[in-house]
């Protein structure tokens, strides 16, 4: 049974909401790849931190758009209706990587905070949206 700080995905989810095979990463960390145009999406999942870095630059201008980490407290999942093609983390909480202590992260999964679920879509182009 997984822990609450372990990241609940199925594979197949990841592979259509991302469109690619994931690449090993340091610490048992998997890395996706999303390039659309001159925009680039990197997704690193921390399975046994229950964390996702999310990375959007600009391929041309070396610009960075978005840069951010979440502790991942509900299940990641493929989800196609209505809305159009996106993967939902559900129950996510912003965590400061830089200066992030042993016990902010503790508190980034207490039941008490509440959380918000993240959406990650790449059809028709990327977006990342805190519902």
């Amino acid at each position: 049974m997984a822990t609450l700080r372990q990241l609940q995905w199925d594979e197949l989810d990841l592979l259509q909401g991302l469109e690619g095979i994931p690449t090993a990463g340091e610490n048992g960390s998997f890395r996706y790849r999303v390039q659309q145009g001159a925009l680039q999406l990197r997704v690193s999942l921390w399975p046994e931190h229950g964390m996702v870095d999310l990375t959007l630059f600009d391929t041309l201008t070396k610009a960075i758009l978005l840069d951010l980490t979440v502790a991942v407290r509900g299940r990641i999942r493929y989800n196609n209706d209505k809305r159009g093609e996106y993967l939902e983390f559900a129950d996510c909480l912003v965590v400061s990587r830089l200066l992030a202590t042993e016990e902010q992260l503790e508190a980034a999964f207490s039941p008490n905070i509440l959380g918000r679920p993240m959406l990650l879509t790449v059809k028709p182009h990327l977006s990342v949206l805190f519902e």
